[in-house]
């Protein structure tokens, strides 16, 4: 009675635990499993045993080699290993494998005791994933921002003018990545970059269209575009002006691979549109930058206003899982004064 007692206990320990636990002879063979392996493997306890240890990884070889290493160390040996279930389910797990023995010290073979550790590794992978993008998207910012500089500092303004472009060009920089943040990193909301960029506006600033996730490359780039538009239209065009308006409008045309991203800028109500003499930083940005990620865009300086056109494939421009979202409700606009130095 008391040796029966004994193996209820021990059963009852083995079933509690909650890694998967299996025992395996000298050559690889299971003795015995707890139903957390049954689990795991999607096997019964009667299909388990008798079986080889290394059928139900997806490296066979290599959980033979642990079990063979226990062995012959005879001490605790930790591995880890991807089983495979009946089902196809794929689990990684951390092992625990050590010897047992008899009551006369012969060798019996082996302990293992294997954890899922799924989680724990896809969370490490994104870590990595996320380090390597956060250096990648540094260089790059850097890099934006020494052109930024070089271009700002360049030319026949005085310093204290080119410090002011500077300045607000970096801001504008700045304004989107905290709409990639807004994104997740993942891109940036352009419902988003605009409301940044315009949150200093009057209602002289008009602007709808549907939510649409950009890459963070195109999203910086389009952030800078606006700026440059923006402050051109208050040194020049149509907010230098009580009556002057924006109108901002984009759009998505079309399905799947065909369908098409669009924007339009036009202002409307400003003073004569004269076509620029000099073609400085901000003309770069316009339509050389913008052409690298959208391809050329259209650039009128007509009677009514300026207008520019953004014509690009919606697979070219949008984040992974970048496409429409929802409708805006509404028109948005921004109530507070323009407040941006050019």
């Amino acid at each position: 009675q008391r040796l029966r007692d004994q193996q209820f206990y021990t059963r009852s320990l083995i079933e509690s635990n909650i890694d998967a636990l299996m025992t395996s002879d000298h050559s690889g063979i299971i003795m015995d499993v707890n139903h957390q392996m049954e689990a795991l493997t999607g096997c019964t306890r009667d299909e388990l045993i008798g079986a080889p240890f290394n059928n139900h990884f997806t490296d066979p070889e290599r959980a033979k080699v642990a079990i063979k290493l226990a062995l012959s160390e005879k001490k605790v040996t930790d591995f880890e290993l991807t089983v495979c279930a009946r089902d196809g389910k794929q689990t990684v797990v951390s092992c625990n494998a050590t010897t047992f023995y008899d009551r006369g010290r012969t060798l019996q073979g082996v302990f293992v005791a294997a954890r899922d550790i799924t989680e724990r590794k896809e969370a490490e992978q994104r870590q990595h994933f996320l380090m390597s993008e956060l250096a990648h998207r540094s260089k790059n910012l850097l890099a934006v921002v020494a052109s930024i500089a070089s271009r700002s500092l360049s030319g026949t303004r005085t310093l204290t003018e080119a410090r002011e472009v500077l300045t607000h060009r970096i801001q504008a920089l700045a304004r989107s990545q905290s709409a990639l943040l807004t994104g997740g990193f993942e891109g940036a909301p352009i419902a988003e970059i605009i409301r940044l960029e315009f949150e200093g506006f009057s209602d002289q600033i008009k602007s709808d269209g549907p939510d649409v996730l950009l890459s963070p490359r195109v999203a910086q780039t389009f952030a800078l575009v606006v700026h440059e538009l923006a402050t051109n239209a208050t040194k020049h065009g149509a907010l230098s002006l009580p009556n002057g308006r924006v109108e901002i409008h984009w759009s998505v045309e079309g399905t799947g691979a065909e369908a098409r991203f669009k924007f339009q800028w036009q202002e409307r109500n400003g003073p004569p549109v004269v076509p620029p003499t000099r073609h400085g930083f901000g003309h770069m940005v316009m339509e050389k930058a913008a052409a690298q990620d959208f391809g050329l865009p259209k650039i009128r300086f007509a009677s009514e206003g300026l207008s520019y056109e953004i014509d690009a494939p919606l697979s070219a421009v949008a984040a992974a899982g970048g496409s429409p979202l929802r409708e805006n409700t509404g028109t948005a606009k921004v109530d507070s004064a323009f407040n941006i130095i050019t």
